[in-house]
């Protein structure tokens, strides 16, 4: 896949795909270098960094003195074997999350080319026939946007005329580069409001000299906030981390574990998020949508009789009011929660089979029969949100009351460590959580059933998210 270049004191990894190595004066200091292979998506990601991961904010860019172009050029690039200097250029919008879409040009037609992105501009550099801005103070580090599928795993190859066209889907115009706003490592970066990052186009030079190299100019960005992010009333923030996901509870009572639960397998969340404390009321469903589907008749009791689709709608109507208010960041939405942030968000740190302890008791959550006590637990529908303790993360009725649309599709678990894991595809839609209704067995942490999207229930609702967009 990659093959780095030696590397010295100012922590370089160049020569990926590169017909040289590299190799800068020798210092005694360690290397800065960091290598972050991404996990979660098929955009691999080096990255030299010592930015810390701040919480996700809006973006919005500052522009430069032109209205269509953005960020400040630095760094003189050095004329390539067509006699001239390849040109980076920003431009606001694209579909990377970032709303900043780069575009270079005057590059070696039918040449490869990718590009980077550092913490500092530097002084230049000579490398092969360019010039590089990125690394030349102990302090400086740099990502490089690599993408399989592209030729040597490129981003792009330049056309007749010397224009990067995209290789890999990853521009929705064809040519350039939509950079995202979350980028994937071992330790996802999230570019933040305030941050500014500079960015170079690397590319082949090779008519001068087989082999050969050049660097564009560079382009300084910065990522202000257009507005904090401002929840609606009853969110609660679930911070990132990491959990045993599933079940291996024994298939007899009192738990009645299910295949399906298993194996338990490590995920990790790698975002914190937002997420709605109780079930979405009958009250706040009506504001939204105009009406009340629900059976079970009460303001503070959790809206049902709603299908997937009703749910999504709510969440899109939702989405819109607030973004108009200035209230919800660009690359994130309500929505409902993904399998994975829901059993996560249930578990709160826990790790027995109900995030009360290895038993449920009738005086826990609004449900049928304890398992655990072999009684009844007076349940004939649902109650008012709230009306039992919340778990470690502030969150109420995650077990019982009503059945809770989740994101995903249905389907089976794999046994590899995950990150951010998110089924589509599939035609029916994941529900969690048990309902008035259920047995202690069906309210636990890692319970978890299925049904047609299309289907409603007066035993099923849902709760909602403020997190990164998801497309099911």
């Amino acid at each position: 896949m990659v093959a780095p270049g030696a590397i010295s004191g100012y922590g370089v990894i160049l020569g990926c795909f590169v017909d040289y190595r590299v190799q800068l004066s020798q210092s005694k200091a360690p290397p800065l270098l960091r290598v972050h292979p991404s996990k979660s998506s098929n955009l691999s990601v080096f990255m030299l960094r010592t930015r810390f991961l701040l919480p996700v904010l809006a973006l919005a860019l500052v522009s430069g003195a032109l209205a269509q172009s953005i960020g400040t050029p630095f760094c003189t690039p050095t004329s390539n074997s067509t006699g001239l200097p390849a040109a980076l250029l920003g431009t606001p919008g694209g579909g990377g999350g970032s709303d900043l879409h780069l575009e270079c040009s005057q590059g070696v037609p039918g040449e490869i080319g990718y590009f980077l992105v550092g913490n500092e501009a530097t002084a230049s550099v000579a490398i092969s026939n360019g010039m590089f801005c990125l690394i030349g103070t102990g302090t400086a580090t740099f990502y490089r946007y690599n993408v399989s599928g592209g030729g040597s795993n490129s981003l792009g190859q330049f056309d007749g005329v010397g224009v990067l066209q995209n290789l890999v889907g990853t521009s929705t115009v064809g040519s350039g580069f939509d950079v995202p706003g979350t980028i994937p490592g071992s330790v996802p970066i999230t570019i933040t409001s305030g941050d500014t990052w500079h960015f170079q186009a690397w590319y082949r030079d090779s008519p001068a000299a087989q082999g050969t190299s050049n660097f564009s100019n560079g382009l300084s960005v910065t990522f202000p906030t257009v507005g904090p992010t401002v929840p609606i009333a009853g969110m609660v923030q679930i911070p990132a981390g990491t959990f045993s996901m599933g079940s291996n509870a024994a298939s007899g009572a009192p738990y009645y574990g299910q295949s399906n639960e298993r194996p338990v397998h490590s995920v990790t969340i790698s975002q914190s998020f937002w997420m709605s404390e109780t079930e979405i009321t009958q009250a706040q469903y009506q504001a939204i949508m105009g009406l009340n589907p629900s059976f079970y008749s009460g303001a503070n009791f959790p809206v049902e009789q709603v299908t997937w689709h009703n749910a999504r709608a709510y969440c899109a109507a939702l989405t819109a009011q607030e973004q108009a208010a200035g209230n919800v960041p660009v690359g994130m939405e309500y929505r409902l929660p993904a399998e994975a942030e829901w059993e996560y968000a249930c578990r709160a740190g826990t790790t027995t089979e109900f995030n009360v302890g290895a038993s449920l008791f009738c005086g826990q959550a609004c449900f049928l029969f304890s398992l655990h006590s072999n009684s009844g637990c007076n349940s004939s529908g649902t109650v008012s949100v709230g009306s039992y303790s919340a778990n470690a993360f502030g969150l109420y009725d995650m077990h019982g009351n009503v059945n809770e649309w989740c994101l995903d599709s249905y389907a089976a678990y794999s046994p590899v460590s995950q990150t951010d894991p998110f089924v589509t595809g599939g035609p029916n839609r994941v529900i969690r959580s048990g309902f008035w209704s259920s047995s202690s067995n069906g309210c636990r942490s890692a319970y978890r059933i299925s049904h047609n999207p299309g289907v409603s229930f007066a035993s099923l609702g849902f709760r909602v998210v403020l997190a990164p967009v998801l497309v099911p």
